[in-house]
């Protein structure tokens, strides 16, 4: 390594690699947090088995937190299958793809300035607002993807620079930046912009000299590939409900906000404080405020262009900055927020190539370019060393939320989901007292709430919010819980009002989802508790039929039946319910009365000798089966049974008195009267008893 340029380049990595490393280092040892990582891990089965055929057909075709991305999921996949369920190795893998070191690289190669390369490197690793995009498990997306847009990049210089199979490696790259976050779009537009500068396809002398027309050719296959998932982000996110519409939010408030939070990037890029996970949107921001944005904008790009010749990396890392923004900028409105630290993690490259470059023209006469620089390195590391601890645990990023972003709705009703799940009762309710204050009309806050306040028996104070939850947004599971709470109120409280409104709100869930097993059930539970079995069967039914597999609707459908007086039909649904849970010893204990009752003791008793594989010490099972072989005339294995019952329970006067019934058949009048007389030492009043041995002693007497 002689070269002293390559000497200073590997040193300037291993500072990039060791600094970046250790300052986000303690990330290592934080929490899964409870904002958005159970979607792609915590509460994800399908993740948490590893990587399965089942899960890398899933991830092709099923959104996640309402976007899709499959290559994200399978690395969270492949976290799994090498660490199971522990934060730290998924905290590490987002650290190890967050990768200043191919920027650096990427740009060196481009422009052949070492310095101004490693500060720019430096900037996008270090900067407090790309904390966020590291530090969050759910934000795997973004590190990812950034590599392969920087991995389709460098092999874009490679095409330019004479190697014609790098188109071919471009493309495959872009493909796999798109599958892990749809960000990568814009990517095309960015790779015309390289190619004025620094690639210099452009402006080059004629001879070398690309057409405009021939470039924007080149990139067809990649304006292709990202309008195909342009549609297919956008579908998924429709279909997940979180692209708000027109009628929502109006196209002007859109541009407005789209606008303003161009500029407030660039102050928090340099005036990083108040840093949240989410800035929420509240209401329309004031026209001078817009009108100032816009004019800020339409100034600092004429200037850019005025600038074009003489600086050609101030309007390349200008319209960098505002183009690669676009997709996340709020036109196309997904979500609650305004703006997100995360969307500057590609976008501030072309801000950080233009401080760069232009450091030394802006430091003038006061402290030398390489000085500015260092004080403003340190600055991003102190202050990047502080947000990152902000990511620890989810109540500490809840808390932050709620400190740095005024009337944050949104972080109190994390929160308040967060101590509802450690069972702090009070402090959720408390954050949803204030959540409600600073949005009133949150139907998932009155939902949480009130389902805190059901469990309480404070029917009276759950319901008005149940009902507030469907007034605000009229969905089915705001109904299917309001009917819940009607119904437990009603047998809490005897209310036939409020049973019947109950079914009525129960039909009101069904009629918006009529697939629903669930609300089918628990109507028939309804009906049942007002004594109307028949309408409590024809909805049991109707759950079965939907849902077969839903083991209570089976359970109390067949309890119904039998009630009825209908034993084949609830024989088949207890049957069903011991298909899918065979280890349910009262359905088994069902199963053998139905079985019983039909006259079908052979299996009646196979029934019962579930029911003691499962309770070995059931005195009650051993009675039973007793019984069954007794009906089978299997006296001998009956006697021996009954015998097994009354040593585990020599209380149990009923097989004391079927022994001794068992005895009788036999002949055996001493054995039979010698547990007659035993069952009526333990019970005096058992008239049965007295009058079955009556009959033995007058029998002997003849």
């Amino acid at each position: 390594m002689n070269d002293p340029q390559k000497r200073t380049a590997w040193w300037i990595s291993a500072a990039l690699v060791a600094i970046t490393f250790a300052v986000f280092w303690p990330v290592t040892g934080f929490q899964f947090t409870t904002y958005d990582d159970p979607d792609f891990v915590t509460s994800n089965p399908i993740v948490q088995a590893g990587l399965t055929a089942k899960g890398f057909k899933w991830v092709w075709h099923s959104e996640v937190a309402r976007n899709w991305h499959p290559l994200t999921m399978l690395t969270h996949m492949l976290d799994c299958q090498v660490a199971g369920l522990k934060p730290g190795w998924p905290h590490f893998v987002n650290l190890f793809w967050h990768d200043a070191l191919l920027l650096f690289h990427l740009l060196k190669r481009m422009t052949g300035a070492l310095w101004r390369s490693a500060l720019v490197a430096a900037l996008f690793a270090w900067h407090p607002l790309h904390v966020e995009s590291v530090a969050w498990i759910a934000e795997r997306k973004d590190v990812l993807s950034t590599f392969f847009w920087l991995l389709t990049t460098w092999a874009y210089v490679s095409y330019v620079r004479g190697r014609k199979a790098s188109y071919a490696v471009a493309l495959v790259c872009f493909v796999l930046g798109l599958l892990s976050k749809p960000m990568l779009v814009t990517l095309p537009f960015t790779l015309l912009l390289l190619d004025y500068w620094p690639l210099g396809r452009m402006t080059a002398p004629k001879p070398q000299r690309v057409s405009f027309s021939r470039l924007v050719l080149e990139k067809i296959p990649f304006l292709v590939l990202s309008a195909a998932l342009c549609v297919k982000t956008y579908a998924v996110q429709q279909h997940g409900g979180s692209v708000l519409g027109i009628n929502h939010l109006s196209m002007s408030s859109r541009l407005a906000n789209a606008l303003v939070s161009y500029i407030r990037y660039i102050q928090k890029m340099f005036w990083p404080e108040n840093l949240a996970a989410l800035y929420l949107r509240n209401g329309d921001w004031p026209l001078w405020r817009v009108a100032l944005a816009a004019s800020l904008l339409l100034a600092i790009s004429a200037l850019v262009v005025w600038q074009i010749r003489r600086r050609p990396w101030l309007p390349i890392g200008w319209f960098w900055y505002l183009g690669t923004l676009v997709p996340v900028i709020g036109l196309v409105q997904v979500g609650m927020q305004t703006m997100a630290d995360r969307y500057t993690y590609v976008p501030f490259i072309g801000l950080f190539i233009i401080l760069a470059w232009g450091g030394r023209e802006l430091a003038g006469t006061g402290l030398p370019p390489r000085c500015a620089a260092a004080l403003a390195l340190a600055a991003c590391l102190l202050l990047t060393s502080r947000q990152i601890m902000f990511w620890k645990d989810s109540e500490t990023l809840f808390k932050r939320m709620i400190d740095a972003t005024p009337n944050n709705y949104m972080a109190r009703y994390n929160l308040g989901n967060l101590c509802a799940r450690e069972k702090r009762t009070a402090d959720a309710i408390s954050n949803y007292t204030v959540a409600l204050r600073e949005n009133p009309n949150y139907a998932d806050v009155h939902n949480n709430l009130a389902g805190i306040l059901l469990d309480q028996k404070r029917y009276d104070e759950a319901i008005p919010h149940y009902r507030a939850a469907v007034r605000t947004n009229p969905e089915y599971l705001y109904y299917f819980n309001l009917a819940n709470a009607l119904a437990d109120a009603a047998s809490a409280r005897h209310d036939t009002n409020e049973f019947a409104e109950a079914v009525q709100t129960y039909r009101q869930a069904i009629q918006l989802n009529p697939a629903s097993s669930q609300a089918r059930y628990n109507l028939g539970l309804t009906w049942q508790a007002q004594g109307r079995d028949a309408d409590a069967i024809a909805e049991f039914e109707q759950a079965v039929r939907l849902n077969p597999d839903l083991e209570a609707a089976h359970f109390d459908l067949a309890g119904a039946l039998s009630r009825a007086g209908n034993w084949d039909a609830a024989l088949a649904h207890y049957q069903a319910v011991t298909r899918l849970n065979p280890d349910r010893a009262d359905a088994w204990n069902s199963v053998g009365y139905c079985c019983a009752m039909l006259n079908k003791m052979d299996q009646a008793a196979d029934a019962f000798r579930q029911i003691i594989r499962l309770r070995p010490n059931d005195s009650g099972a051993y009675g039973n089966l007793g019984n069954a072989l007794a009906a089978q005339n299997k006296t001998g294995d009956a006697i021996s049974v009954y015998l097994t019952a009354l040593k585990l329970n020599p209380a149990d006067y009923q097989a004391e008195f079927n022994l001794a019934l068992t005895y009788t058949r036999l002949g055996r009048r001493a054995d039979a009267q010698a547990h007659f007389l035993q069952a009526l030492r333990i019970n005096p009043n058992y008239a049965e008893a007295k009058r079955a041995l009556a009959e033995l002693q007058k029998g002997a007497a003849q």
